[in-house]
């Protein structure tokens, strides 16, 4: 999908704001023509002069590419709360997928939220690997895999709870701990210190940068390489995913976590609150095996309670209590029905474009304009 149909609908009392230039890729550019305008920062709305009567605001165009939810979602929705408050007078319908706090928004009578449900921002970032199902297995030999990339505080301690309980020694894991400006370990970045720095036990610093089922020379040493590499994770079941910009409240899914479904795992993520029950909300099955329910809407970085705790209590027992040659059978029918459905992604999210169309021109009385009927 290059272009959010909805974008076509060019009507003179309607205004389309995109916010966030997308760090990597072709960037948005906005196109007086049609009333679009691009923002780099939803912030920079607070000092915009709203003319038209409807305002459309949207954050990505396109499965192409993915823009990083660097804010929290506190500060979205201050931000947006703030305008609505200010611009009465405006009809504003946000295309959502999880950016902002809807039950605050919703108490502006000039709000109407679209909760997106099949737009994956970062769908073309998945590794490209094979596209065919036959490619995922039906036996497997490791329990988990994850892949632990840039260095932060939560990475840092899944890495020592791996170790602390021996689970490295037979399962696939990697935590490269590099540094937040640069993905290249050979250019200013000290790995062993990033490590440190975010929490890891001085004890096991020799250990990074760490990789058990990778030579150095199969890492990819940029960006590009990482992110079209294919690993040799397809006879893992589970994968153990730390989310990035964990702490900001948004629930989100990177390659990440999609690459997880195109290895036909079984996702254990750790993001913003409700981000398992999101990949939900895209088609995918996640199953019970864990209860993982219990701890998806919880925060992470709480004193007296956190998702990764639970999460990580859940794991040690379920490995303990079960086969995995058992769970991996069992799995394998809804691991080729979640590839499926994540490779026919981009048609679902067509589908619900048509209801979006179709909301927008009922909300600005143009649904009966034959120009725009073959939106929805």
């Amino acid at each position: 999908m290059d272009s959010n149909s909805f974008k076509s609908i060019v009507l003179d009392d309607l205004e389309h704001i995109i916010y966030d230039r997308p760090t990597y890729g072709k960037g948005y550019r906005s196109e007086v023509d049609k009333n679009i305008t691009v923002f780099d920062r939803l912030s920079d709305l607070l000092s915009y002069t709203f003319a038209k009567k409807y305002v459309l605001i949207y954050q990505n165009d396109s499965l192409t590419h993915g823009c990083d939810f660097t804010e929290t979602k506190k500060e979205n929705t201050d931000v947006l709360a703030k305008i609505l408050s200010q611009n009465t007078d405006k009809l504003f319908m946000i295309v959502d997928h999880g950016r902002f706090d809807h039950f605050t928004l919703k108490q502006y009578s000039n709000c109407q939220i679209w909760p997106r449900k099949y737009f994956a921002p970062f769908y073309s970032w998945t590794h490209y690997g094979s596209r065919d199902d036959s490619i995922i297995q039906p036996h497997r030999r490791h329990w988990f895999c994850s892949v632990l990339g840039r260095s932060d505080a939560f990475r840092t301690q899944m890495f020592n709870w791996f170790v602390d309980h021996g689970l490295e020694t037979n399962n696939k894991i990697s935590y490269l701990a590099y540094g937040v400006e640069t993905r290249d370990t050979d250019i200013n970045n000290d790995q062993q210190d990033n490590f440190i720095a975010t929490g890891g036990q001085s004890k096991y610093k020799d250990l990074i940068p760490y990789n058990n089922f990778e030579s150095k020379a199969q890492i990819p040493v940029d960006n590009d390489g990482r992110i079209k590499k294919t690993m040799p994770l397809y006879d893992c079941l589970f994968n153990i995913v730390v989310e990035t910009y964990i702490s900001n409240g948004n629930a989100m899914h990177t390659e990440k976590s999609l690459n997880a479904i195109l290895y036909g795992h079984i996702p254990v993520i750790l993001g913003g609150p409700g981000t398992m029950k999101k990949l939900q909300d895209m088609g995918m099955i996640i199953p019970d095996y864990i209860p993982w329910s219990m701890w998806d809407d919880l925060p992470i970085d709480q004193v007296n309670y956190s998702s990764i705790g639970i999460m990580q209590r859940q794991l040690v027992k379920f490995f303990a209590e079960n086969k995995i040659e058992d769970i991996a059978a069992d799995w394998y029918p809804y691991a080729i029905r979640n590839f499926n459905r994540f490779n026919d992604l981009a048609k679902t999210c067509a589908r619900e474009e048509r209801e979006i169309c179709r909301w927008i021109l009922i909300a600005t009385h143009n649904v009966s304009n034959p120009k725009y009927q073959r939106l929805y």
